[in-house]
């Protein structure tokens, strides 16, 4: 599925972006912006949880802490520790991804809540929100790289 492959391409995108990132900027709010890299990082893969098994009826795949720490309208939360988050979030986005292909494959996403986003566009179907997360996760790959920017990078 087209969708599956440009996905992977765009999670391998927010990892090359914070390659050279210093664990200090990780969590650096820039003038102008509500929020940081990490957290930019962590809502895009909690929204992916969210949109896809949370409208569907099924559990998150993802811890809850996670889904609190990450979801829509959360503010960035102090973390002691940035390096280890970032780490913890791709391997956690990493194991839900490889989760989410079992279920495709066994058709576990039958019966899904109609989601009007905050974009205006209304997921219907799980192909919808499949579809919409890219856009979505896009968006917010853009934030970490004008972050950077804002930050130096």
């Amino acid at each position: 599925m087209q969708v599956i492959t440009n996905h992977k391409v765009i999670r391998n995108n927010f990892e090359k972006a914070v390659e050279k990132v210093n664990e200090t900027d990780l969590v650096m709010i820039p003038a102008g912006f509500n929020n940081h890299i990490l957290w930019n990082i962590g809502h895009a893969i909690v929204t992916q949880n969210v949109l896809l098994y949370g409208m569907s009826g099924l559990d998150f795949t993802l811890p809850i802490g996670y889904i609190k720490r990450y979801k829509k309208g959360s503010f960035p939360a102090e973390i002691e520790d940035p390096k280890t988050e970032l780490e913890n979030i791709f391997e956690l986005g990493k194991i839900a991804n490889e989760q989410l292909g079992y279920d495709i494959r066994e058709m576990k996403f039958d019966d899904y809540q109609p989601y009007e986003t905050s974009f205006g566009i209304t997921l219907n179907s799980f192909n919808d929100a499949l579809q919409f997360n890219n856009i979505h996760e896009s968006l917010h790959l853009g934030y970490v790289i004008a972050i950077k920017r804002a930050l130096g990078y």
